[in-house]
């Protein structure tokens, strides 16, 4: 597995998810690192191609390559390495290819359309991410939050040009899952902060839509969460 090529790209990828990921403990930032980098590059094929029979194929190459790893066959590719190093289950990882499906028709999609992109994505990339936590409560936590703050997370991320409603709507979910994340046993959050540090993250960014901070100052948030516990 090249962690740094892997790594590299994440952050060409997505740069809050990079940064993320660099707080995770040393055992836990290699699988989130897979994970991570898997959901971004799915996440920007439909706005990648201008030909939806383009996306569709692309689509269909990661379920192809999810079935090849599951054979032991990475395809010679570096995420495929890293699948064979850090398996993921494929019935959990389709609904990040599948959920991509809908953003492949042309047209303006409604609020409505969406969140519901967003909640068959979001809390997906969430179920994979506590998995990987192997917190002992990860089996047990509120389905709410994880389908919450999955959902905001997304949605953030599908905003469009003039989307004020969407980043408002994204907002409202972020606090609520941050809420309940807060509600948690100190233990609980200490074991799941990794993989909500992200979801404190989008909390602020919704809050400031459309104008956005720096990068300096998204990393000084994400280090005071890290140091706090709290997001």
């Amino acid at each position: 597995m090249d962690e740094d090529l892997l790594r590299q790209e994440l952050r060409w990828l997505d740069g809050d998810l990079y940064l993320c990921h660099l707080f995770a403990p040393i055992d836990k930032r290699a699988p989130l690192l897979t994970l991570y980098h898997l959901y971004a590059d799915i996440a920007r094929i439909p706005a990648s191609v201008s030909d939806p029979m383009v996306g569709a194929i692309r689509l269909q190459w990661w379920r192809d390559l999810l079935e090849a790893v599951a054979k032991g066959d990475a395809r010679g590719t570096p995420i495929g390495e890293a699948l064979l190093l850090n398996p993921l289950q494929a019935a959990q990882v389709l609904p990040l290819i599948d959920g991509r499906e809908a953003a492949l028709a042309e047209g303006t999609r409604n609020l409505e359309q969406l969140e519901d992109e967003a909640r068959q994505v979001g809390p997906a990339l969430m179920r994979l991410a506590c998995d990987i936590c192997s917190a002992p409560s990860a089996s047990t936590l509120s389905d709410e939050l994880l389908v919450t703050a999955g959902t905001g997370f997304e949605l953030l991320r599908l905003v469009p040009q003039g989307g004020e409603a969407v980043a408002a709507r994204a907002h409202q979910l972020l606090v609520g899952a941050c809420k309940m994340f807060k509600a948690l046993p100190r233990s609980d959050r200490k074991l799941l902060l990794p993989i909500f540090l992200p979801i404190g993250l989008a909390r602020r960014q919704a809050a400031a839509y459309p104008k956005q901070r720096g990068l300096l100052t998204y990393q000084l948030i994400l280090l005071k969460m890290a140091i706090t516990g709290s997001v």
